[in-house]
């Protein structure tokens, strides 16, 4: 069977994935050793150097490549890592929870997903494949996810738009989207028997916005959006003036959608509450961002769910999370996803 791993690019065939994921799931997060090679070269040591990686059941990962940023001739690659559940798909195939930020939330939302399925028969539950769309980050980096990488590819495209404050470049969203709709959905499936109509896409921060931007400007893409404090401040507000758009097309006597689908939006309640860590200062740029965008009157994330009401076949919900602030919600996102991603049995849209 051929090697996948997180440093060099790599195209899985059916087989590769058929005998690989499926049936020997017990296989390592990009970089680990599996679980049989780690048990068998433990020794017991005081030099935590002898330590074996811990290693996640279900999981291959592979690179893909990523479209240059704008102004730069340098390769990059987006990182995919993908769980499957052990045992036989549904008929229909596998619903697939694909989550943003993946190098971040990915191993969450995989561990919550896969304590569903593999646990005693009497307490299993639905389950799903988690696709995490992440980046190529160097060996050895401590970061959690590439800035500049997510920055260019979960932002909007519109007229004029440019570098964010930082020099990063901005406006990839459409891009990316493209990129997952061309390239990794149909490889994902022809290696994976997966359900073409449950389809979860989960973002928080940045993420979110890119989440609400696939909705509004992509509906049936995906049929379940959870979006985590997304950044309705950005660009000042143009994901607003998306669900303006996306209201007058699909409210009140509007067209149909195409399918029942929902829209699961959350928030903290410190970062409600304006509070933030004290070694974050303030950034007046974004406030006043975040002021244009309220000046169209959706600019405010709890305004969502009575404005999208007017859409006949979506479902949008929101929910405050008790004690989190704006990076916090992240952790309650991947519990939401989870449910959310598995549960179509009991529940449509």
């Amino acid at each position: 069977m051929s090697e996948l791993s997180a440093s060099s690019p790599y195209t899985p065939s059916r087989r590769d994935w058929l005998t690989g994921a499926l049936a020997a799931p017990a296989l390592a997060l990009a970089g680990c050793a599996t679980q049989a090679e780690s048990t068998a070269s433990m020794t017991p040591s005081s030099n935590a150097q002898h330590w074996q990686p811990w290693s996640m059941p279900g999981v291959r990962s592979f690179d893909l490549p990523a479209a240059p940023l704008p102004g730069s001739n340098a390769a990059r690659q987006h990182r995919v890592l993908v769980y499957v559940p052990e045992g036989t798909a549904p008929a229909g195939g596998w619903p697939v929870i694909y989550v943003l930020d993946g190098n971040l939330m990915f191993p969450f939302i995989a561990q919550l997903v896969h304590n569903r399925s593999a646990r005693g028969p009497e307490m299993r539950s639905g389950s799903a494949v988690v696709v995490g769309l992440g980046h190529a980050l160097p060996e050895h980096s401590g970061e959690v996810h590439d800035r500049t990488a997510r920055t260019y590819d979960y932002t909007l495209p519109y007229n004029g738009v440019g570098p964010d404050s930082q020099g990063r470049a901005q406006g990839g969203a459409d891009v990316f989207l493209d990129f997952i709709a061309q390239q990794l959905q149909p490889l994902l499936r022809a290696a994976l028997p997966l359900h073409p109509q449950r389809q979860t896409l989960v973002g928080h921060s940045y993420g979110g916005l890119c989440t609400l931007h696939a909705l509004f400007t992509r509906p049936g893409m995906f049929q379940r959006h959870v979006a985590a404090s997304p950044s309705l401040w950005w660009g000042d507000g143009v994901v607003v003036q998306e669900c303006q758009r996306f209201i007058a097309r699909y409210g009140q006597q509007g067209q149909a959608l195409p399918g029942a689908l929902s829209l699961h939006l959350s928030q903290g309640s410190e970062e409600l509450a304006g509070r933030r860590p004290a070694n974050r200062p303030a950034n007046p740029e974004r406030e006043a961002a975040a002021q244009a965008a309220r000046a169209l009157g959706l600019g405010n994330t709890a305004d969502l769910p009575a404005a999208l009401a007017a859409v006949r076949g979506l479902d949008c919900s929101y929910q405050v999370w008790p004690g989190a602030n704006h990076g916090g919600t992240q952790l309650y996102a991947c519990m939401q996803a989870a449910q959310v991603g598995t549960a179509w049995d009991t529940a449509q849209g």
